[in-house]
């Protein structure tokens, strides 16, 4: 005889021996997603290290806001001194005036005009600030406009302010970094590097490192343009700086995060996608640990620039996307460094991408007449 459906409302459900095939389908497919998500998902990024930074001195820009004011605040936590290079002064000494407040144990941040859209004023804040220097960290960035926007020298925006002037302040500041014990530079990049496109001739002839960045607009605005370019040559300048660093003076640099922050000022989009990205973007992409909190997004950089262990780790790229940051199974120093693109990889380009930055800075001694190691 056939075989009987059991279904109490034949109209509103199938019944149970048409379900089996689906249940099982569906059963299939819940394990699979599941393993996918344990596959694709990194593991927590786990806890920095508290470190005592009595008697160390930072120098932080873009300290003010954003990934480097909530860096600045760890630092200042751990009884470090700082020192801040900032375009807007008020804005500076309100900030570590609430630091001071906040952290007692730190001595009061000193506060110094620099403006990286203007060469002559990162050389201002050099004959400025005379103290010791133990971390460099060249955290202060614009995403640009998407269009050839110059500086007052000449330079397209991205390019001077998230690099060249980044070159020129390691130049007039290292000589005081290497007298320190545990010297460290470093370059606050991004993952965006593997969208760049530079050209060395464009660099010399045109003062802009990639000339179609004005193709590569996406939803995004300028992330995959100029600014990818320039974070690109960072991680360039970091690798070569490394080889040329004396005594114990490392140079890293590092993917920090990817949350919300002041960098997004200069991003154009419509407010569907600013909808959607905060709402639904944010969320999915930190559930999947491809996004940052606000607690995790600046654990990265405090780790790099203050984990006694990177001493060891010179010239290496670091991302929250290669967690965690400590205990993973290997060396500390091995801990969190990321793979970069093939070009961010290239010796032979990280030496040309050198030379050309200081011939366009008109470096010829000092740091820029140094060979490599």
């Amino acid at each position: 005889t056939a075989q009987k459906p059991f279904c109490s409302l034949p109209h509103t459900c199938r019944c149970s021996w048409q379900m089996a095939p689906v249940v099982k389908t569906l059963g299939v497919l819940v394990v699979l997603v599941a393993v996918l998500f344990k596959a694709l998902v990194p593991p927590p990024l786990g806890e920095v290290v508290p470190v005592n930074l009595n008697g160390r001195t930072f120098v932080i820009t873009g300290a003010t806001a954003g990934l480097g004011s909530w860096h600045a605040e760890q630092l200042a936590a751990w009884n470090a001194s700082l020192v801040l290079p900032v375009r807007d002064v008020k804005r500076g000494e309100a900030f570590a005036e609430r630091l001071f407040k906040t952290y007692p144990g730190a001595p009061r941040a000193v506060v110094v005009e620099m403006d990286l859209n203007s060469l002559d004023s990162i050389r201002g804040f050099a004959e400025k600030y005379k103290g010791p220097i133990d971390v460099l960290v060249h955290n202060a960035a614009t995403l640009g406009s998407g269009q050839v926007r110059r500086t007052k020298d000449g330079f397209e925006e991205c390019f001077q302010i998230n690099y060249l002037s980044t070159v020129l302040l390691t130049s007039l500041l290292v000589d005081r970094i290497e007298q320190s014990s545990a010297g460290r530079v470093v370059h606050v990049s991004a993952k965006a590097h593997d969208f760049a496109n530079i050209s060395l001739d464009a660099m010399r002839s045109e003062k802009m490192l990639g000339p179609d960045f004005t193709d590569r607009q996406g939803m995004m605005g300028n992330l995959a343009g100029s600014y990818a370019d320039s974070k690109l040559a960072q991680i360039l300048f970091s690798s070569a700086l490394n080889r040329r660093l004396k005594g114990n003076a490392v140079s890293l640099s590092l993917h920090p995060a990817i949350t919300q922050t002041e960098l997004q000022r200069d991003m154009k989009s419509s407010a569907v996608f600013s909808f959607l990205q905060e709402n639904v973007i944010m969320k999915v992409g930190q559930a999947v640990g491809f996004m940052q909190t606000k607690e995790d997004a600046p654990k990265t950089q405090i780790h790099v620039s203050t984990h006694p262990a990177l001493q060891e780790a010179g010239g290496e790229y670091f991302s929250p996307l290669y967690p965690p940051l400590v205990d993973c199974g290997k060396p500390a120093a091995r801990c969190g460094i990321s793979d970069r693109s093939a070009v961010a990889s290239d010796p032979k380009i990280q030496e040309e991408v050198f030379k050309i930055s200081c011939d366009l800075l008109g470096l010829e001694g000092g740091l820029c007449g140094r060979a490599a190691k």
